[in-house]
């Protein structure tokens, strides 16, 4: 039996399928949160980090990992820069914390296959900006001579696919993964990268790489420039233009997604009305996407549905990366 404890990223943890003997909302002091464990035996604590008063705080979050057992613990992570950065995730491993992720596949993955120090080990190797975040190397070997703009990288032959999700949580660490896998599986050398998350590394293949900054993503597409494709997991990467051949959008269709991300920008759909959309883990029957189209204003590049990420050789996918134009 396992404790939930969740405060702002509560919808998340809701649609997590595990036997819970305690589940406890709301934001506490470690030693508040802690009190209410006391006598109590669980398998796993899976808590949401937001539930942690002064959660960014790195010494909040080492007595955390000191005054509860740091091995049964998945933490759920939120996207603000602190979290993301390299020395708030290394103070997590220094402490025992080597499981958390920021999305729901990676807290289902850690709670059937969980981390050891070796899986999360590298972390504490990585360079720090100075606002903590990894950077890689910084040798005119990856560098232009403006230091501003991208080197002009050796991309004539290859694909390079940007996701970005339009509305949230739309699946772009998921379908990075299985494209990455397929294309490799049809013969075709690929990798996928993800920009300012370490969502993939659960995924534990070396085709797969968590990137901190625009020096790291180029210094891995130099150091892999024999895939002839490359799937990058955007996150709203302001570059993006300047390394993909081709972006798309990837909506989840459900009404609480569509709505929020209205409510964020009235105007998001008419912005993309130019743009490859595609449906992602949708319900949307192929009669009914029409409907959508009219509704929205784009062209629906392709629908696709909930699919089961341990297939190895989904047809959906490999119709979606024909329509991208692999030869698969």
């Amino acid at each position: 039996m396992n404790v939930i404890v969740v405060n702002e990223n509560k919808m998340i943890l809701d649609q997590l399928d595990v036997d819970v003997i305690k589940k406890i909302e709301g934001q506490f002091d470690v030693s508040e949160l802690l009190s209410k464990f006391v006598n109590l035996y669980f398998d796993k604590l899976i808590i949401d980090v937001t539930s942690i008063r002064d959660y960014t705080n790195l010494q909040v979050m080492e007595k955390f990992a000191h005054d509860v057992d740091a091995s049964r613990v998945i933490l759920l992570l939120n996207d603000t820069p602190i979290v993301n950065s390299n020395e708030y995730l290394a103070n997590l491993v220094k402490n025992g914390i080597y499981n958390f992720s920021r999305n729901l596949e990676g807290i289902k993955f850690l709670y059937n296959t969980p981390n050891s120090l070796s899986n999360v080990e590298y972390i504490l190797n990585q360079p720090k900006d100075s606002v903590g975040f990894s950077t890689g190397t910084t040798s005119a070997t990856y560098l232009n001579n403006d230091n501003k703009s991208p080197l002009n990288l050796q991309i004539a032959g290859k694909k390079i696919i940007g996701l970005s999700n339009m509305t949230m949580h739309a699946g772009a660490s998921t379908l990075t993964n299985m494209m990455v896998r397929q294309l490799n599986a049809a013969g075709i050398p690929a990798i996928g990268v993800e920009i300012n998350r370490q969502d993939l590394i659960y995924y534990r293949s070396d085709k797969l790489f968590s990137c901190m900054s625009r020096i790291e993503l180029e210094r891995v597409l130099k150091d892999n420039s024999d895939a002839a494709g490359v799937i990058i997991d955007l996150n709203d990467f302001p570059e993006a233009d300047k390394y993909c051949n081709t972006i798309v959008y990837l909506v989840e269709p459900s009404f609480i997604r569509l709505t929020k991300c209205i409510r964020r920008n009235k105007n998001a759909f008419v912005e993309r009305k130019n743009d490859k959309v595609v449906l992602n883990m949708s319900f949307v029957s192929d009669d009914e996407v029409y409907d959508f189209e009219i509704e929205t204003g784009v062209k629906v590049f392709d629908n696709i549905p909930p699919l089961n990420d341990r297939d190895t050789n989904a047809v959906e996918i490999n119709d979606f990366l024909k329509k991208l134009g692999f030869n698969i």
